[in-house]
C-alpha cells in the first residue's frame, strides 16, 4: 500500500541527510549565491564560528525548510531559534513602562532573567529516536554575559562565581568565571552536567539521551544576579539618568557525534518484546515518556484493529446482502448480462474468509503474523487475481481490499451495462427494470465508501494501524532495544564502532543576544531612532524615600517574575546540541519499516 504518511518521513530522512553534507560546507559556500552567511551570525570571539568548525545554523536552516510548507513560517522559526532576545531587570522590574527612579543610598542588584519555554519547543521539532542514543564527545556550552554599569555606578564588592549567582539551574549549568576591568563585569556560563562528569571518569559514552534529561532537571526561569551597585555620590546628583548595557553571546561545540549503529541484536530483542509484551514493562520508569508513548500506541492499534473488523463485518454483509438480491432478481439481472459482448456472467465468490477476519484480542498478531496483509497484500502478493473464465480460472481476493474491489466490481456491472449496452431493450422495460438498478446503484455507493488504495474508510483505518504498528517496532528497536544494550552487561553496550556506522566532527552554533520587546528599556521604546535591538535598563537618581525593587538595603533578591518575552540564553545552545544530534542520527540511520 502506498503510504504518504511515510513516504514524507521517507524524504525528510533524506533532506536530513542533505543537510549534513551541507552542514560540513562552510556557510559563506552554501550561500554562494549572494555570498553572504546566514543570518543570526556570530560576531563575538564566542559566538563567531571558529576556523575549521561546521556551522550548524546551516543543518537548522535546511532542517526548517523541510518541516514548513510555508518559507515565511521557515524564516521566522529560523529566527526564533538562532537569535537570543535578552533582558536586563533592577531586581524584578524590566522598566519597561517607565524609567524608576532610584534613591542615591540605596544599593542596587541587576538581574539577568532567562526562561525555557522556547528552548524545549525547538526540542519538540525533532523526534529522537535513534538519534537520542548517539554518542557525544566532547561537549561544551559557554556564554559570556556582559553588564556595563555608567560613570556615577560602582560596584560596592568584589564580585567572584561565588556571589554571582545562577539560580534554578540544577547543577546542569554554572557560573565558571567573573571577571571586573573598570565598569564593565563578564560573567562566564558553562554546561556542567554531573552525569557528563560522570561518563567521562567511567570511560562510558555521553549519549543525546543524557543531555535530554539534563535539560528537562533545569527548572523554567534562571537567574543571574549582579549584587550591589551602589552610585557614587562623587559623580552623581539628584536627577541624573544613568544607563546600565549588557550583551550576551554563546555558543555550542561537538568535537564529535557517533551515532548508534544497528546491529541484529536490536531485532532480536525487537522480537523478544513482540513475543512477550510484558518485558518491556521494565522501562516504564527507567523511560517514563517513551513508555506512556508506547502505551498510547498500543491502545491506537487496538482501535485500529477492531475498527477493520467492523468494517470487514460490513464488506461481508454487503457482499452477502448483493448475492442474495441477485438471486431473488435473476431475470432482471441476467436481462442485461446478456447484452455484454465478452462476458456474461458475474464473478462467482471464491474468497478466503480469512480475509474477513482481524485479531481484536491479540493486535500484535498484525505483526508477529503479518495479519496487516489481510488488509493490503504487502509481501510480493496482489490483492486480487481477476481470474481468466475462458481458462475457467475465477477471480479471487487475497486480501479485504480485493474484496471490496471484487465486490465494486460486481455490483458496478449490471449498472454499467443498463447505461451503455442496453439499446435492444425497451425503454419500457428498462423502466421496470430501474427499481432494481437503483438499488445496485445504492450497493456500489456504500462498497466504494468501504475505501480504495489512497481513500475511503479501508485506508484511513490502515493508515491508523500502520502508523501505530510502526511506532510500536520503532520504539522497540530504537528505544527500549538500545536502552538494554546500553545497560545490560550481557550486551557489552551499544555498537559505535561497527562499519558502516556514521560520525561528524567539529560542529559548532553560536548567538548574539538582542533586547527582548516584552522587556524592552522604555528610553528605547519611545525614541523613535534608538537601537532598538540594544540591551540596557534606564535609571534616573533620586533623594526620594523610593523602594527599589526588591534591592534597597542588600536585601536579598527575591525571584524575579516573567516578564514577557525572556528567553533562556544558556539553555539555547544545549538544545540546538540535542536537535542537531537528533536530526544527524535520524538522517543517518535507515528507518525500519516492518511491513
Amino acid at each position: 500500500m502506498f503510504n504518504v504518511k511515510d513516504l514524507k518521513k521517507h524524504l525528510l530522512s533524506v533532506a536530513l541527510s542533505l543537510t549534513l553534507v551541507f552542514s560540513a560546507i562552510p556557510v559563506a559556500t552554501v550561500h554562494a549565491d549572494d555570498n553572504s552567511p546566514l543570518p543570526g551570525a556570530g560576531t563575538t570571539a564566542v559566538s563567531k564560528t571558529p576556523d575549521g568548525w561546521n556551522d550548524l545554523r546551516a543543518a537548522l536552516s535546511m532542517l526548517l525548510g523541510f518541516t514548513f510548507d510555508n518559507e515565511e513560517e521557515a524564516k521566522a522559526e529560523y529566527e526564533k531559534l538562532t537569535r537570543l532576545d535578552g533582558d536586563i531587570l533592577l531586581g524584578t522590574d524590566t522598566q519597561h513602562n517607565e524609567i524608576k527612579t532610584v534613591n542615591i543610598n540605596d544599593t542596587m542588584d541587576f538581574t539577568g532573567t532567562l526562561n525555557v519555554d522556547v528552548i524545549k519547543k525547538a526540542v519538540g521539532m525533532i523526534t529522537p529516536g535513534v538519534g537520542a542514543f548517539a554518542k557525544l564527545d566532547g561537549v561544551s556550552s559557554q556564554f559570556m554575559a556582559e553588564f556595563v554599569i555608567p560613570d556615577g555606578m560602582i560596584y560596592s564588592k568584589e564580585l567572584t562565581k561565588d556571589n554571582v549567582k545562577l539560580r534554578n539551574a540544577q547543577d546542569i549549568f554554572e557560573v565558571t568565571d567573573v571577571k571586573v576591568e573598570g565598569q564593565k563585569v563578564t560573567v562566564m556560563m558553562e554546561f556542567v552536567d554531573p552525569v557528563l562528569k560522570k561518563a567521562k571518569k567511567e570511560n562510558k559514552p555521553y549519549i543525546v539521551k543524557d543531555l535530554n534529561n539534563a535539560l528537562n532537571k533545569v527548572e523554567g526561569q534562571l537567574e543571574v544576579t549582579i549584587p550591589g551597585v551602589k552610585f557614587d555620590k562623587t559623580k552623581v546628583k539628584v536627577g541624573d539618568v544613568l544607563t546600565v548595557k549588557g550583551t550576551l553571546s554563546g555558543n555550542y561545540k561537538m568535537e564529535k557525534l557517533v551515532t548508534a549503529h544497528y546491529d541484529p541484536r536490536m531485532r532480536t530483542l525487537r522480537d523478544e518484546y513482540l513475543k512477550d509484551p510484558s518485558k518491556v514493562d521494565k522501562f516504564k520508569n527507567i523511560m517514563p515518556a517513551e513508555y506512556r508513548e508506547y502505551q498510547t500506541q498500543v491502545k491506537k492499534l487496538s482501535q485500529a484493529v477492531e475498527d477493520l473488523q467492523k468494517l470487514a463485518d460490513e464488506v461481508k454483509a454487503l457482499r452477502d446482502e448483493f448475492n442474495k438480491f441477485v438471486a431473488d432478481n435473476k431475470e432482471v439481472i441476467d436481462r442485461y448480462l446478456n447484452n455484454d459482448p465478452y462476458d456474461k456472467t458475474l464473478d462467482e465468490n471464491y474468497s478466503d474468509e480469512k480475509n474477513f477476519e482481524f485479531p481484536t484480542g491479540e493486535p500484535f498478531k498484525m505483526m508477529t503474523e503479518r495479519l496487516y496483509n489481510r488488509a493490503y497484500q504487502h509481501d510480493g502478493h496482489s490483492d486480487v487475481d481477476y481470474g481468466n473464465k475462458a481458462a475457467n480460472k475465477p477471480a479471487k481476493a487475497y486480501s479485504l481490499y480485493g474484496e471490496i474491489n471484487l465486490l465494486s466490481n460486481n455490483i458496478a456491472k449490471v449498472p454499467k451495462l443498463y447505461k451503455y449496452w442496453s439499446r435492444n431493450i425497451s425503454d419500457e422495460q428498462k423502466a421496470k427494470d430501474k427499481p432494481v438498478i437503483d438499488k445496485l446503484e445504492e450497493m456500489l455507493k456504500r462498497a466504494r465508501e468501504f475505501g480504495s488504495t489512497d481513500k475511503g474508510r479501508l485506508y484511513e483505518i490502515t493508515m491508523r494501524e500502520f502508523e501505530a504498528r510502526n511506532s510500536i517496532v520503532e520504539t522497540y528497536i530504537d528505544g527500549f532495544a538500545l536502552q538494554e544494550l546500553l545497560t545490560n552487561p550481557q550486551y557489552g553496550g551499544i555498537r559505535y564502532d561497527n562499519v558502516g556506522a556514521s560520525e561528524y566532527t567539529m560542529m559548532f552554533m553560536g548567538w548574539d543576544a538582542v533586547q527582548s520587546e516584552a522587556g524592552r528599556d522604555s528610553v528605547l521604546e519611545n525614541d523613535a531612532n534608538a537601537d532598538k535591538k540594544a540591551i540596557q535598563l534606564t535609571l534616573k537618581v533620586t533623594d526620594d524615600k523610593v523602594k527599589t525593587p526588591d534591592a534597597t538595603k542588600n536585601k536579598k533578591t527575591k525571584k524575579a517574575p516573567e516578564t514577557g518575552d525572556i528567553t533562556n540564553l544558556p539553555l539555547y545552545a544545549s538544545v540546538i546540541l540535542l536537535a542537531a544530534g537528533s536530526v544527524i542520527a535520524l538522517s543517518v540511520i535507515k528507518r525500519r519499516k516492518v511491513r
